[in-house]
Parts: structure tokens; sequence; C-alpha cells
């Protein structure tokens, strides 16, 4: 009887044209919730204060999103797809409901939101949502705007290229992420990372960098990391990137991470320390200082994922950095040792947590002194590559002349200065082997470190004095054997952004002219025992030292004959393109003609 009556109820129900419908498709919200953004990292964007309350990351996004069904039946269940694929369901709870979840992968997906009953279910139209992760997953690969001059190169995959990107460049130099020539970098080395500490060093920048400094590190232990400028790293926007107001992440951060997306084989290594920066690092003999900067080191490769691991550059173990007073010459050598095998473990761990490889780097000074306080033998095992800073051998600092990046010692040099054998001019014993390039590698060889894991430095910079008058010179066709008398000076549009440096370009555009025949009173000069370059103008008296296409050939051609990495430069907001091209030609051979130089002998004293 029952089971009459109820097919009896659903036949009347047909015949009365009344059917079961199902829910009606629900409307997604587009202008609540962040516009459909959200993000793994939780970003302070309208204020500056200490890093860890300004940068806050979660394995989790946290999701809101509204829908709405203004009319018809709601249903009782929603579903969440992004890319087709199920993320989230719920109970709908009327005509406007929040969908509240957490979801752990970012990208860009297409959302479609069903709302479901017994009858049936009725899908939205599809609209996107990002889910911001640093490792850029939800940007679009970054569009680029480098300087045309670079020309594009097949260079062998395994040779390094890199150079520095420093985060002070979008400022003066107007240089941003997509100037970069990535097509022909292997290794972006991001300048500077600070640790929090002892840091009087940096005052010596001037400006706001020194209080910049004090105001991240609030809250944050000493020895961990922080970022020096967060308007720089993620706050402000670049419209050229797509950067928008809502945008969760911005700045050179947000840029990096699509170039990533751009060009996925690309390193880019936060490099910590530097010349101003490089205080704390003298407290690393104490092992707990190092435990404390290793483990803050693993967190911020795990907040920042678009980096590729790690470089050290502490300037200098043993002394003569930016600190005179800073240095233990018997201690620091053995902490950087100890220091390097820590940070090893550490990336092994991340490398087995996140299923990718991250590399360990150290740019290091190469004068003698500063080579004999560390065994880079020793050091080298738990590291990828060391690049070798051949370049500062001689600068404004004083006013003794040279070639600041010279692969060989120069004809100025006196008896016995090249391999420190002789007496210099006050008839005292070199301390040690001049300050070359090739110096330096010899050092480092002996130590046992392997060939293929030196990276040789390029300068993309000039270093230069003023007052080198003609009347100082020992040899006249030599102006190296003169004397200078200050700092090199000029104006930023010149290239000139501190005294006693300027910028490639612009000594190609003020001093070298478009055939390299020297302009407004500077003669070029080359020396091709040292294969380094100079201008010089003999009546203003100034005298500039730099990498130039010739000298940057042969030094890639010297890098080819011992089997070295690579080579690398700084910076790259000083090129026009030049040095890199010839970079990559030095790499390739074939483009440098050998010199055949004198030969020389030391065959010591006289013997009866």
């Amino acid at each position: 009887m029952i089971r009459i009556n109820t097919c009896a109820a659903s036949i009347a129900l047909a015949l009365s044209g009344t059917a079961l419908a199902a829910p009606t498709a629900p409307s997604i919200d587009m202008y609540g919730s962040n516009n459909l953004q959200f993000s793994k990292i939780e970003l302070a964007m309208e204020t500056t204060s200490g890093y860890n309350q300004m940068v806050k990351y979660h394995d989790q996004a946290k999701v809101d999103v509204k829908f709405n069904q203004w009319s018809g039946t709601s249903g009782n269940t929603y579903n969440i797809y992004f890319d087709g694929v199920k993320v989230a369901t719920g109970p709908i709870t009327g005509s406007q409901t929040t969908a509240s979840f957490e979801y752990g992968q970012g990208g860009l997906f297409e959302m479609e939101i069903e709302a479901c009953d017994e009858t049936g279910c009725s899908k939205s139209a599809p609209a996107q949502i990002t889910i911001a992760d640093t490792d850029g997953s939800h940007l679009a690969p970054l569009a680029m705007n480098v300087d045309p001059n670079n020309k594009s190169y097949n260079t062998d995959p395994n040779t390094v290229v890199g150079t520095y990107f420093v985060e002070w460049g979008i400022y003066g130099r107007d240089y941003t992420v997509d100037n970069l020539p990535a097509d022909n970098l292997t290794h972006i080395l991001y300048g500077f990372i600070p640790i929090c500490g002892p840091n009087e060093s940096v005052k010596s920048v001037g400006g706001n960098s020194y209080n910049a400094l004090m105001t991240a590190c609030q809250g944050v232990n000493d020895y961990e990391v922080v970022i020096h400028d967060p308007w720089a790293a993620f706050q402000k926007s670049f419209p050229q990137a797509g950067h928008e107001y809502s945008s969760p992440i911005k700045g050179n951060y947000a840029m990096m991470m699509a170039l990533k997306q751009r060009n996925p084989d690309l390193k880019i290594i936060p490099s910590i320390g530097g010349w101003t920066l490089s205080d704390p690092f003298f407290d690393f003999t104490t092992k707990a200082n190092r435990d404390t900067f290793v483990a803050s080191v693993k967190k911020f490769l795990n907040t920042w994922k678009f980096y590729d691991g790690v470089d050290i550059d502490w300037e200098f173990p043993g002394g003569g950095g930016a600190a005179p007073d800073l240095g233990d010459p018997v201690n620091d050598g053995p902490a950087y040792i100890a220091l390097m095998a820590e940070l090893r473990v550490m990336l092994d761990e991340l490398e087995a947590e996140n299923g990718r490889t991250y590399e360990l780097t150290s740019a290091i000074g190469v004068g003698h002194d500063k080579i004999e306080d560390v065994n880079y033998g020793d050091a080298i095992q738990y590291m990828d590559y060391i690049f070798a800073m051949t370049y500062d051998f001689y600068g404004g600092w004083n006013n003794v002349l040279g070639h600041q990046t010279a692969l060989n010692c120069g004809n100025f040099m006196r008896p016995g200065q090249c391999d420190g054998t002789g007496l210099d001019e006050n008839g005292e014993q070199y301390t040690g082997p001049a300050y070359t390039t090739d110096n330096g590698i010899q050092l480092l060889l002996e130590q046992g470190v392997p060939a293929n894991k030196l990276v040789v430095g390029t300068a993309m910079y000039g270093r230069g004095w003023e007052g080198v008058l003609p009347s100082s010179l020992t040899d006249p066709s030599d102006p190296m054997t003169g004397v200078g008398n200050g700092k090199l000076k000029g104006s930023s549009a010149q290239g000139v952004w501190e005294d006693g440096v300027i910028d490639y370009k612009g000594i190609k555009a003020n001093m070298l002219g478009a055939n390299n025949q020297g302009i407004n009173g500077f003669e070029y000069g080359y020396d091709e025992m040292a294969e380094a370059p100079y201008v010089w103008n003999r009546t203003s008296g100034q005298l500039i030292t730099f990498d130039d296409d010739r000298s940057v050939k042969a030094k890639g051609a010297y890098v080819r004959s011992l089997g070295l990495a690579g080579l690398f430069s700084w910076e790259i907001d000083a090129d026009n393109g030049d040095i890199l091209n010839a970079m990559h030609e030095g790499l390739a051979g074939g483009t440098t003609d050998p010199v055949n130089r004198k030969p020389t002998a030391a065959a010591g004293a006289d013997q009866s």
C-alpha cells in the first residue's frame, strides 16, 4: 500500500509539471577577499619594523572565498576546484557563503565552485585565483628589458658565468631585475644579506644604512640574518612586472621569482656579508654564534624559496677588512672551515627535506695575506665554488698606483716585487707575492683547491686617482710609475657614485669612446705583461685602472688554460654589455692572441 501511494505521488508531481531543481549556480565574489589573491607569506607592506614582524611564512595559505546565490535554491554543500581538482568542501550557509580553507601549493589556478544537494550540483563560472609562494609558482615568466648591446652565446652550461646584483642598484642607477642579461648568466649573487649583531662598519656607508639595519634587527637575535631594505626587497611596486597595490609579494624578490620562472636553471644565491656587513663574522670563532647563524640561514632559505643556496662573503677571516680592529689570524681560519662544514650539513638537510639542490659558495680575498689565514684546501670539500675576488688590488685609498684587477704582474713593478723576493722602495723585504689574479689563483691551487671549483673575478668598474702628472713618472711611457694625489672625482652622470670608483659604462662613454682610442683628453693604454688596461689624462692627472674587452678575454683564456670553473663580475649594473660579452668570448677560447713575453729568471744570489 505504501509503495503504491509513493509511486502515485511521484506520478502526480510529474503530471503537475513541478520537477526537483538542482541548486542555483554560485556566483564568485570577485571583489572581496583581496581580489582572490592569497599568499603563503605574510608581508608587512605599509610599515618598517623588525624582520620577524614584517615577514611571516606559513606552510598553508589561508583562503577565504565568498560566493553568492541570490535566487533559487542554494543547496547544502559546496565543493571548490582548482584546475579541476577538488581542494575544499563545506556547508552552504545561505544566499552568501564564505568558504574558508587552507591550501599549501602555490600557483595561479582556475577556480570553480560547485553547489550540491540531493538533486544534483551546479558549478560557477571559472575565476582566476592566486596562491602566492616564494618560489614564484604563482607568477608569469618575467618580461625582460635588457641592453641590446648584450649578445647571445651558447657557452658550455657547466661553465660558471656569474655576477652580483645589488639591492640598492634600483635607486640611483635605476637598474632593475628585468635589466639582467639572465640568458647569459648561470649565477646571480644577490648583495647583500646582513647579520644582526655588531655592525659598526656599516656606519661608514652613510645615509640610512645603519639605522635601517638596526630597525630590521629589532626583536631578532644576534647572528641571525635579515633583509636590509624591505622596500627594495618586497614592498616596492615595479609596474613592468605587473605589480599592483594588492600584489602579495613585490620588489626585487618578486621580480627574481618571476625571473626563475623564465630561467629555471639560473642559480640565484643570497650573498651574506660584504665589505661593510662582515663585522658579525668575527664572532664566529664561538660555535654557539655559528649555530644561531646556520639555523637562521636555514629558516631564510625555507622562507625565500627562489634562492638556491648561500654565499658567504666574510671580508676577511684573519683581518684586513673594513674594521681594522677585527680579525684573529690564528682562530678565524678554523672558524671559517667549521662554518662551511656546518652550512653544508644544513644544506644537505634542506636538500633531503625539499627535494632540490643547494649550492654553498664563498667570495674571498686573493691577496697572499688573506689566503694564508685560511686553509681553503680543507674548506673546499664542503663548497661548490670559491668566487675569487681578483679585483681591488690597487685603488684610491692610498696614492700607490697599480692595476686594480690585473691578470699578471705589471711592467711598473720593482725587481722581485712580483714573487715577493725583492725589496720595496724603503729597502724592506716584500711580505709576499704581489696582488694579481694569477698569484692568488696559484696560491689557492697550492693549498689543494680543485681548479674546477675556482671562479675568477672580473671588474665592471674602474678605480682611479687624481693628480697623476707626467712630472711624477719614473717611466714616461707608464703612468703606473707615477704618484697619485687622492681619489678620482666625478659625478654620478659620469658613473662616479663614490670617490675613487667609476662604472665601466661611464669609462666607455666619457674616457674611452666608441673606438676605444680615448676621448675628452684621455688616452688609452694597455700593459701587455699584466693584461691590464688604463685610461690617463696627462693634463688633469686623472688615471683609471679597469677591465675591458681585451683583459677580460685574457682572463677567460686563463680560466680555460687551467681548467678553472669560469668567470664572475662585480657588479652588473655598471656594465653596458661589453664586459659580459667579453667574459663569454674569452671562455669560448681562441679569441685572445697569446702575448710573447720576454723570459724572466730568478736564480738567487751569485754563487762561487
